[in-house]
């Protein structure tokens, strides 16, 4: 999934704005014809600053059901993120104003060209960030660097990545333990790292992110 484009606008008044005007010109780039905007719920979107800059006949549509035009030959659907299903989407993602559990969907979302987040706080936005190394849009705050493992560790990780079933994670014991082996093994080669840039590395590499959560917790775990 490191493969897909990814942008964040953070957090501003003009948030809105520049997050559909970066839509806008990705399409155009990548030559993408669908767009769904992943919203907290849509029963209130009409109530909502996003509903406000697109206007009440757009949002009238949207809350229908019906895909409106935003460019040519550019349509973009409604969809609210406890229904979303990242299977089957295609085309171009809009997370505004979701959750981290909710924006992990459209991380794990199977064929999508881009992903746009417009995060609630800074916080989640430079977790994020840091996480994809995103593409910021617009004037940023001292963006949070992503940060990397030592070279032995990546080479565990990928060792264990190429070894376990990553369609099943590490909900099937033997691939739990053998996380748990090769965490147990680099803490006591005496390498040092942080189990979030661990989460990081791994959603980076094709874990899907509760996967990478729980691989996480394995080398939280170890650090006792």
């Amino acid at each position: 999934m490191a493969s897909v484009a990814r942008y964040v606008v953070e957090r501003a008044p003009d948030q809105v704005r520049l997050a559909f005007k970066s839509v806008l010109d990705i399409c155009i780039a990548k030559n993408i014809a669908s767009v769904a905007l992943v919203v907290p719920q849509k029963s209130s979107f009409d109530r909502t600053i996003v509903a406000e800059f697109l206007g009440p006949n757009i949002v009238k549509a949207l809350v229908k059901g019906q895909a409106v035009q935003i460019a040519q030959g550019v349509q973009m659907k409604l969809e609210g993120a406890q229904a979303f299903r990242g299977s089957r989407s295609e085309g171009l993602l809009i997370g505004a104003h979701i959750s981290d559990k909710d924006m992990n969907k459209l991380d794990d979302s199977i064929g999508v060209q881009a992903i746009v987040y417009l995060p609630w706080n800074d916080t989640e936005g430079k977790d994020w960030q840091a996480t994809w190394g995103a593409q910021i849009v617009g004037v940023t705050t001292a963006p949070t660097p992503a940060g990397s493992l030592p070279a032995p560790v990546e080479a565990a990780l990928q060792s264990l990545t190429q070894a376990i079933n990553l369609g099943t994670g590490l909900n099937h014991p033997s691939d739990k333990k053998h996380a748990e082996r090769t965490i147990a093994r680099l803490r006591q080669e005496g390498h040092s790292f942080d189990p979030v840039e661990v989460r990081r590395w791994a959603q980076r590499n094709g874990w899907s992110s509760s996967a990478a959560v729980d691989l996480e917790a394995v080398a939280r775990k170890s650090t006792r």
